[in-house]
Order: C-alpha cells, then structure tokens, then sequence
C-alpha cells in the first residue's frame, strides 16, 4: 500500500514574520473595543473611532485614480462620470431609503472585506507555488456567513451598549437594524446548523486540497486568525464587527503604501510618484486620508449632517467600484501584488 504524498511545507511571508503576525492579528485590538467596553458613553467614542479609522481606508482610492493620469485615462468615462451618479443617487436614497442604504451599504462592504481577505490568502499561495486556487474564498464565506447567522440567532445583538453610534447619521437607524436582526432570529437559528456542516466540510475539502500541493505555514495562520475572528461573533458581534472593519482598513493602508513606494521606481514620472518620492508613502496616506475624515465627520458633526452623511457613503461607494478596478487593471504597476510583485487578486 503506497502512502499518501504530502507536499513539502515552507513558511514564506509576505514582509516578515514580525510585520506579517502584527497584520493577520490586527483585529484583537478592535475587537476588544467591542468585547470589553461596556459603559454607553465608552462603547460610543470607542465605536466612534474604530468606524472613523475603517472610513478613512477608502478614501485612499482618490489619489491612486486621480493622481495617475495613466489610471484614470484607462476608464475616463467611468471614473469622470462615476463621483456625479453615485452623488446624486445616494443623495435621493438619503432622504428616501436610508435604511435600505444602509443595508445595501453593509452588504457591499462585507463582500468586499472577504474578497480582500481572499486576495491576500492568494498572495500566500502564491509565494510557494499555487498558481490554481482552491475553495479558500468558498470557506471564507461560509465562514463569514455562518458567523453572521450565528450571531443572529442569539440576543447578544439586542444587549450591545452602542447607543446611537451605527445611526449614520440618522437617528434610530441602529435601533431598527437591531429590530431587522432580531425578527430574522427564528429563521437564522434554522439555518445555523446546516451552515456550520457546510463550513466544516469545506475545511476539511481545503486540507486536503493543501496536502496535495506546496504549502506555506503563513498562509494557514492567515486563514486561521480570520476563522478566528469569525468564531467571535456569537459571543461578542460588536467585537467581530470591529475587528472585521478594523482589520481590513489596517491591510489596505499597508497595500496602498507598498504600492505607492513601487511606483517611484516603476512609473517615476507620474505626479503621484514624485509626490510619494517627495515627502513618502506613510506621510501621504496618514495626511490624505486624516484630511477628508475631519472634512467629512466635521460636517457631520456640525450643521452639515445630511451633506457629510451623504458624502461618506459617496466616498464609500467610490472606493468599492474603484478599487475593483485599480488592482485589476493588467498594469504591473496596479495589480502587482504590494508584497510580491506577482498579480493580486484583492
């Protein structure tokens, strides 16, 4: 009887070890801000800052299209156009829907996180040899999925202390998605099981699929830490939460940072370049990204409320539709990996 093969194993990281283990553990320290704040007023400022902080991330995508001349004329039409439509159509959706804003808004943003997870588990494999993919994104959804029903089938929702801070600009809205939540109860309690079998089956589908081929020990600690995550929901799912948006704003500033430092040697004459060539990668996306967060927030936390609010899910809207674009473009300069220079699928 002839013994299975199992490929050999080697642990290459994307920066370093050290880098690479702050990132893929970045969500502790946000999701602890929803696990062990329990006074009102604590949970709102600490909530506060953490959505500000996830906010700030997609405003990044502006000077990556806007700032590369090459960027933008590969989709002049849409990119010309896209900022006025969404505007407009978020404004009517602001006084007419908000709450089916707000839902759509989720939604978008938690496909969007997944895929990103799914991106840089890619790039791991990638780093030792896995050109095909194998059902990680199925896994990641249904682990996400199944944490999001799970979380639904209990009452820890109605217990979390967040006050008004999901409102969005809109009073009562958090108390309304909570009601939503809480109504779909009997039903998510229905589904759990057959979601967490499904879950454990993938698992066990992707072990064996990474027996049969190189295996890089960082991208199983990557996958494992964003189960992790998951497995927080139904204890804590502000924590979850937290650590979900929290985390994923971390690995975006670290991407775009990487990206822009490339660009100084891969396309040194774009203004972008110079500029990051001029005063660095980190000071430009801090002082970007800090800038429209205190126009945006200040006008919400001002007289502006509507024309912030509006702004914020315009600004959210855009980073979504671009950055599905920007990474996927064909240009070594774009879709290369930030860590690797191999093609990335974020």
């Amino acid at each position: 009887m002839t013994a299975a093969v199992v490929a050999p194993t080697r642990t290459e990281w994307m920066a370093s070890a050290r880098a690479d283990q702050v990132m893929l553990w970045s969500w502790v320290p946000f999701a602890l801000v929803g696990v062990l704040l329990r006074d009102p007023r604590a949970v709102l400022v600490g909530v506060s800052v953490v959505l500000a902080f996830s906010f700030s991330h997609q405003v990044l995508t502006l000077p990556l299209v806007y700032g590369d001349r090459t960027t933008f004329m590969s989709r002049r039409l849409l990119f010309s156009l896209a900022p006025l439509v969404l505007l407009v159509g978020i404004a009517v959706l602001r006084m007419e829907a908000f709450v089916l804003l707000a839902v759509v808004a989720a939604g978008w943003n938690a496909f969007h996180t997944v895929r990103q997870r799914y991106g840089m588990v890619r790039i791991y494999g990638r780093k030792v040899g896995q050109e095909a993919p194998g059902v990680e994104q199925w896994l990641l959804f249904s682990g996400f999925f199944t944490a999001v029903v799970l979380a639904a089938s209990t009452t820890a929702l109605e217990s979390t202390p967040a006050g008004g801070v999901l409102d969005l600009g809109q009073a009562g809205t958090n108390t309304q998605l909570v009601e939503i939540l809480g109504d779909l109860r009997p039903a998510a309690r229905w589904v759990a099981l057959p979601l967490l079998a499904l879950t454990g089956v993938l698992g066990a589908r992707w072990w064996q699929q990474e027996r049969g081929r190189p295996q890089n020990t960082a991208k199983h600690w990557y996958l494992g830490s964003t189960l992790l995550m998951f497995a927080v929901a139904p204890f804590s799912p502000l924590g979850a939460l937290l650590g979900f948006v929290g985390s994923h704003a971390v690995e975006y500033y670290l991407v775009v940072a990487r990206s822009l430092r490339s660009r100084t040697t891969t396309t040194p004459d774009s203004p972008l370049a110079r500029l990051t060539a001029r005063v660095g990668p980190w000071p430009l996306v801090v002082g970007f990204a800090l800038v429209l967060v205190l126009v945006v927030y200040g006008a919400m936390l001002g007289p502006l409320l509507d024309l912030g609010s509006v702004l914020a899910f315009t600004l959210g809207a855009l980073h979504f539709l671009f950055d599905g674009i920007i990474w996927r473009t064909g240009r070594p300069a774009m879709s290369a990996s930030a860590f690797t220079g191999a093609p990335s699928a974020v």
